[in-house]
């Protein structure tokens, strides 16, 4: 019998389970439903307003800094010599998520072009706006999920692959990878910065659960159990496993007090990008920035 029903019974081990045990704890009939409640809850906080307030929903470029540590590592450090002759070149790149396009107009300007896949139409039309605004005319807009990769993306043709803040969405995600690693070619490379599921996220959750998140009048509500699931390294490992990609290298950031103590965000990277690799300090970083290699086994 399943121990966690939408709707239903036991949402606390729902918010703070790590992702691949609370969805093989999920009844088969929940799991089939959260394909909808899914989309649903996609297009409706991402179409009309929800598209033209999105960078600011998001808080990107304030105070926040949510674009921390994307920009940087798209901008500075991912790429860098993988390609024979050109230094920083990703090639022929992927995104996945593209949402509202702002880093896809970062990768753009350093690849020879881009599929930015993105399902929301009014975010479709978000990301054209910004390509043509930018002067960028090597973004191709692709309006379609991860699962649908085979009707848009032939095999082995992706060089470099990304995914910025858009996994924690996915409730299906083997399936994303197994596609990540049938578009990638054979020593391509696949980058992700994602939210980290860590004991500080549970303790959070676990104290909204009980101010917020018990009410009956919640939990029976569809929407509260759309997927916003933060990963943890090793889901990110067996993630790799599934999609072909090997020589991993996982980074911690947004490091407790980081911020306070040295609020250069260039001068922080560089001190986290040493400290997210130390056993103490990387579990508690609250973003993880992973970087792959599609292997030539498969």
């Amino acid at each position: 019998m399943s121990l966690i029903e939408i709707g239903g019974r036991n949402y606390l081990l729902y918010l703070v389970l790590p992702h691949p045990m609370k969805i093989a704890l999920l009844s088969g009939e929940s799991r089939a439903r959260l394909d909808r409640i899914n989309s649903g809850f996609n297009e409706r906080a991402y179409s009309g307003e929800g598209a033209e307030e999105y960078d600011r929903i998001h808080r990107y470029e304030g105070d926040a800094q949510h674009e921390y540590p994307a920009r940087l590592l798209v901008e500075k450090v991912w790429g860098a010599g993988t390609r024979p002759g050109s230094v920083g070149d990703y090639g022929r790149a992927l995104e996945i998520g593209a949402g509202s396009g702002y880093f896809t107009t970062l990768i753009a300007r350093r690849a020879r072009s881009v599929v930015a896949v993105e399902p929301v139409v009014d975010m479709q039309n978000v990301i054209r706006a910004r390509c043509n605004a930018e002067g960028l005319d090597n973004v191709e807009v692709v309006g379609a999920t991860a699962f649908d990769l085979n009707r848009h993306v032939p095999a082995a043709s992706i060089d470099s692959a990304f995914v910025i803040q858009s996994l924690h969405h996915f409730h299906r995600r083997p399936e994303v990878f197994v596609e990540l690693g049938r578009v990638v070619r054979p020593g391509g490379r696949l980058y992700l910065v994602e939210p980290h599921h860590n004991l500080r996220r549970v303790a959070r959750l676990a104290r909204k659960y009980r101010r917020v998140y018990r009410a009956l009048e919640f939990r029976a509500a569809e929407r509260h159990w759309a997927t916003h699931d933060f990963l943890t390294r090793g889901e990110l490992r067996a993630l790799c496993r599934r999609g072909g990609f090997d020589s991993v290298r996982i980074d911690s950031y947004w490091i407790p007090y980081s911020r306070r103590l040295i609020p250069s965000p260039e001068r922080r990277f560089h001190l986290e990008r040493i400290l997210g690799r130390v056993p103490l300090f990387r579990h508690f970083g609250a973003v993880l920035a992973m970087e792959a290699r599609r292997n030539a086994s498969r």
